[in-house]
């Protein structure tokens, strides 16, 4: 354990860039929205229910390979062929890699509410820039099925926010577990998700999977451990402190 810690403050003070913990990162306001897309079923998407959200704060970026492994920096040994640049998103991590890295940096993984929030469309049937995907002019990095790779952050427009890539490039790791439907009838206050399960979710579809994948309703899922996938990456939030809200179902 003395040995970690050694490693992690040597990465710190020789190879990090100085910055503060809320550069490059976006207020997301506090607010209902209706979360979740009945089209893509209960493993996917359904049922659409309302959540409410405190304001929180969202990378505008995807972290990046050279951010990751200025805290973690055995990574660049393992470096995915098909997100190699040092800019473009970090893969081959793990979930609990990802956590570890937003710990390590102020921050937190976003819940999956929190994501889909920050994707920024309103209707999780659709993507984060509208309603259709033009492959020609498209507006995010997906439905190419393994037959490419990612491409750095922020090649693509950003959403209403100012958040790039919530729509493709790579997948993205939320806090919370999976776990079919949520079902319920009245306003959910800043879920977390299951307090158990065996796989965890990720958001925002990849260069590797379909089109529909980047929808911001839909979700997967993947062990926590899984550590080699070429498409998955995270992004960090933080939590701000605010009133509650009397009269709202809430779930810890």
């Amino acid at each position: 354990m003395i040995g970690h810690v050694l490693v992690v403050d040597r990465a710190f003070s020789e190879n990090t860039e100085f910055r503060n913990t809320t550069d490059d990162m976006v207020v997301i306001p506090s607010g209902k929205f209706r979360m979740g897309c009945n089209q893509f079923g209960p493993m996917h998407g359904a049922p659409e229910h309302w959540v409410y959200l405190s304001e929180f704060m969202i990378d505008r970026f995807e972290v990046t390979n050279k951010r990751f492994e200025e805290i973690i920096p055995d990574h660049k040994r393992r470096r995915s062929k098909l997100s190699k640049c040092d800019k473009c998103p970090v893969t081959n991590v793990s979930w609990y890699e990802a956590v570890d890295y937003c710990y390590l940096t102020g921050k937190t993984l976003p819940t999956e509410a929190q994501w889909e929030k920050a994707a920024g469309n309103g209707d999780g049937c659709g993507f984060p820039w509208g309603y259709d995907f033009d492959p020609i002019h498209s507006q995010g990095r997906g439905g190419l099925e393994m037959r490419d790779k990612s491409v750095p952050v922020g090649t693509y427009p950003a959403n209403k926010y100012g958040i790039y890539d919530m729509g493709g490039n790579v997948w993205e790791w939320v806090s919370d577990w999976m776990a079919p439907g949520y079902q319920v009838s009245e306003v959910l206050i800043n879920p977390q998700g299951p307090s158990s399960g065996i796989m965890k979710v990720r958001r925002g579809g990849a260069y590797s999977d379909s089109i529909k994948a980047m929808a911001t309703g839909y979700r997967d899922w993947s062990h926590p451990s899984s550590r080699f996938f070429s498409d998955v990456g995270f992004r960090c939030a933080i939590n701000i402190k605010g009133k509650s809200l009397d009269g709202l179902t809430t779930q810890d």
